[in-house]
C-alpha cells in the first residue's frame, strides 16, 4: 500500500516491492532482485516463489445471495463497532439493529454532548450556515470556527445515530474511547462481557484521513492515520475472547492499489489486510478485511451530507472520468450484511468496488 502510493506520487522514480522466498539460494534471490531493478514498467509489487515470478491479482466473485445469508444474530446478540456512531459504520449499526434486534455497543473518540445544543447554532442545518452562526456567536479565528463546527457536526451525527438505534436495538451504549488506547479498549470489551455475558461480533470502522503528498506529510500525521487503523485493530484483537463470532476490519482499495496523497492510509489498510490473513485462528468466527471503493454521498436526518467515507463533487467527477463508480450507501451496507451471512468459511480479504482493477490502476 505504501509503495504503490509512492509510485503514484514519484512517477520519475522506479519503485518496486520484491517479496522474496527465503528458502531460495542467495544467488537466485540476488538475480531476481537485480532483474526487478532494471525491469521497465510492470507492477509495483512482485514476488518469487520457487523461482517463479508472481504478481497479486484480484479474482472476481459473485455477490452472496442475500436471501441465503442468515446472520445468526438475534435480540440476545451483541455487536461492537468502532467509529460506529458516525458515517458508514453508523449505517451498518442501524442496519444490524433493524434486521436482527441485537444490542449495539459503539466506540468513538468524540465525547457525547452534555446537554442540548445552543439555540444560536442548533438552527443551522448545514456546515456553511453553522460556520456563520459560530461567527455570529463571537468566534473570529478560522481554526476556532472550523474546530467548533466539526465538533458540533460530530455530536449531531452521534446523537442522531443513537436516536435511530434506540428504536431498533435491544440496547445501545456509546463509549467515548480512543481506539488506539489498548487498556481503554480492553476495559470496554470486559464491560460488554460483564453486562451481556457475550460479544458476538466486532466491526472496526474507525479511521482518519489527513491526505497530503508524502513530501508534505509529517511523521506525526502519518502516525495518526496509521495507528488509528492498525493499533486500533491490534487493541481490539488482543481484548477479544476466542468465542467471538466475527471480526470485520474496514479497509480500502487504497491499500490494494495505492493512492496519490494517501501513502499513510494505504499503508494502514494494507496492514489490516495482512492482519486479517494472519488472525484467522485467533477467534472461532471469521476474521475478514473488507476493502471498500469510494462511497457515494448520503444525507443525515438533519439534511446535511456526511463526509466520512464519502467523496467531494470534484473527486466524484475525477472518479467518473476514470470509469470508477461510487458505492451506493444502502447497497454497500447490504453487501456487508451478505458478507457476514456467508459464515466463517469466507475469505480473509474481500474488495468491493464499482469499477475494474484497471480503472483503479491495478
Amino acid at each position: 500500500g505504501l509503495l504503490q502510493s509512492v509510485a503514484r506520487e514519484i512517477t520519475t522514480t522506479h519503485v518496486r516491492l520484491v517479496d522474496v522466498d527465503a528458502k531460495q539460494a542467495p544467488g537466485a534471490l540476488a538475480e531476481g532482485v537485480l532483474a526487478e531493478m532494471f525491469a521497465e514498467g510492470g507492477p509495483v509489487v512482485v514476488g518469487y516463489r520457487e523461482g517463479v515470478r508472481v504478481t497479486p491479482r484480484l479474482r472476481e466473485s459473485p455477490l452472496v445471495d442475500a436471501a441465503m445469508t442468515p446472520l445468526g444474530l438475534g435480540p440476545s446478540s451483541v455487536v461492537l463497532l468502532t467509529g460506529g456512531a458516525r458515517g458508514i459504520t453508523a449505517r451498518v449499526a442501524v442496519a444490524l439493529a433493524r434486521r436482527t434486534g441485537c444490542a449495539i455497543e459503539l466506540i468513538g473518540r468524540t465525547a457525547l454532548p452534555v446537554g442540548p445544543e445552543d439555540p444560536a447554532t442548533a438552527a443551522a442545518a448545514d456546515p456553511g450556515a453553522l460556520r456563520q452562526a459560530l461567527i455570529g456567536s463571537g468566534l473570529t479565528r478560522p481554526a476556532q470556527i472550523e474546530a467548533a463546527a466539526a465538533r458540533l457536526l460530530a455530536e449531531r451525527e452521534i446523537t442522531d445515530t443513537l436516536a435511530a438505534l434506540g428504536g431498533q436495538a435491544a440496547s445501545v451504549r456509546y463509549h467515548a474511547v480512543d481506539v488506539r488506547d489498548a487498556a481503554a479498549v480492553a476495559a470496554v470489551v470486559a464491560d460488554v462481557h460483564a453486562r451481556h455475558g457475550r460479544l458476538d461480533g466486532v466491526i472496526h470502522g474507525a479511521g482518519v484521513l489527513e491526505d497530503r503528498l508524502l513530501r508534505d506529510k509529517s511523521p506525526e500525521s502519518f502516525a495518526r492515520v496509521y495507528t488509528t487503523k492498525v493499533d486500533g485493530a491490534r487493541a481490539l484483537m488482543a481484548a477479544l475472547r476466542p468465542e467471538t463470532g466475527f471480526v470485520v476490519l474496514f479497509g480500502s482499495v487504497a491499500g490494494v492499489f495505492g493512492n496519490r496523497g494517501q501513502a499513510d492510509y494505504a499503508a494502514a489498510n494494507d496492514a489490516l489486510d495482512r492482519l486479517a490473513h494472519s488472525w484467522g485462528e485467533r477467534v472461532d468466527g471469521r476474521v475478514v478485511s473488507v476493502d471498500w471503493g469510494p462511497w457515494g454521498s448520503e444525507a443525515t436526518g438533519r439534511g446535511e451530507a456526511t463526509g466520512r467515507g464519502m467523496v467531494t463533487p470534484a473527486l466524484e467527477r475525477e472518479y467518473a472520468r476514470r470509469g470508477i463508480g461510487l458505492i451506493d450507501p444502502d447497497e454497500g451496507v447490504a453487501a456487508l450484511l451478505r458478507e457476514l451471512g456467508a459464515g466463517p468459511a469466507g475469505p480473509a480479504q474481500v474488495v468491493y468496488m464499482c469499477g475494474t482493477p484497471e480503472a483503479f490502476g491495478g
